[in-house]
């Protein structure tokens, strides 16, 4: 190659790989909610497309697809800023669609038709779909558009939109329960605000102060085993902040997903009305069955016979003690009944974004 050649492919722009049938799976969000990305192009790859996937590169150095390798999609290195230079540029005449995954990073999800600008004009709409990750503001707008893609059914103010979830990952491990210390897990800083940590310290307090140790508490995100008191620090395992191949790796060995949502609180509202939990897709996605609040089960799939619920603050200990003294049996069996639910989320999000498309008329 001449000199001349290599500084013309050097400085040439850089674009996504479009084959024919390609879908675009575009991330615009470069610190969260790339955790729905494989799933996402699961279906559509289950749909026959060819999937082009755009995200912040740094997220494919963390390993997002590390379990889920499939030469039908192509994993695009372009940043944020070239990203939407295609997208101003192209209109996308080459292109099956495209699914953003995050919309409220182009818009303030409210007002959803500015969405649109950050497209070539000549881009025709129908090619596309948009997720959103929180309702509330648009529906007490009145401008809430039944045609957005959301992870879970709405329980807020009778709105409607196209329930996807995604939940796969790839090739990953159904573990059994382990046999000699229970394994909890939670993904997210201990000192959260989405989150009440109070509970999780508390029932660890109140095991050991019952002379139950056989069970320990990862932690995957920020946290310090300093600002635990100190007769419970040996039951926490702090990872911080992990890239997703070493997530995977640590969800793979728990047992339980812990959360520990307050009904009381309304800053927890959300995760049982107009917005949904990362933790729930590797619920479903790993079979990990969850420790959680029975106001908040249904809606999320979770019920007795695939998790552990209790009723009230006060009760939260004891549902770490039922997931301790499990047998592997009831834990196998609650593996089971995790992954009929699962199925039945696929298939259901497969048909609505199929319908969606357009691809059963």
């Amino acid at each position: 190659m001449s000199f001349v050649s290599f500084l013309k492919s050097f400085f040439r722009k850089k674009e996504p790989v479009i084959k024919d049938n390609t879908f675009l799976l575009w991330e615009p969000c470069s610190k969260s909610h790339s955790e729905v990305v494989p799933g996402y192009a699961k279906y559509l790859r289950d749909l026959g497309y060819h999937v082009s996937v755009l995200l912040t590169p740094q997220r494919l150095k963390e390993g997002l697809f590390s379990r889920y390798k499939d030469d039908n999609i192509t994993l695009n290195k372009l940043n944020q800023k070239e990203i939407r230079r295609f997208f101003m540029k192209s209109d996308l005449s080459n292109a099956a669609g495209v699914m953003v995954t995050t919309v409220g990073k182009l818009c303030d999800e409210i007002h959803f038709d500015e969405s649109y600008s950050c497209f070539n004009k000549k881009t025709p709409r129908s090619k596309l779909l948009f997720v959103s990750h929180e309702a509330k503001n648009a529906v007490d707008a009145g401008l809430w558009n039944e045609n957005l893609i959301t992870l879970r059914k709405l329980n807020y103010k009778n709105a409607k939109s196209v329930v996807i979830n995604p939940h796969y990952f790839g090739d990953v491990k159904i573990t059994p329960k382990n046999k000699e210390v229970t394994n909890f897990i939670t993904i997210g800083a201990i000192q959260g605000k989405r989150k009440n940590n109070d509970l999780i310290i508390n029932a660890a307090k109140e095991l050991h102060e019952r002379d139950i140790h056989n069970f320990k508490i990862t932690v995957i995100g920020k946290g310090h085993l300093k600002k635990l008191p100190k007769e419970i620090q040996k039951y926490f395992d702090i990872k911080g902040r992990l890239p997703f191949d070493k997530m995977y790796d640590e969800i793979e060995k728990a047992d339980f997903m812990l959360t520990s949502y307050d009904k009381n609180n309304p800053k927890h509202q959300r995760y049982n009305t107009t917005g949904t939990s990362g933790n729930f897709q590797l619920v479903y996605g790993f079979l990990k069955p969850c420790i959680i609040v029975e106001e908040f089960a249904a809606l999320n799939g979770f019920d007795r016979g695939n998790s552990i619920l209790y009723r009230d603050n006060e009760d939260y200990c004891s549902a770490l003690i039922d997931g301790i003294n499990m047998s592997e049996e009831d834990y196998s069996g609650m593996q089971e009944k995790l992954k009929e639910y699962e199925q039945k989320l696929y298939i259901e999000s497969l048909n609505n974004l199929k319908n969606l498309i357009g691809l059963s008329k």
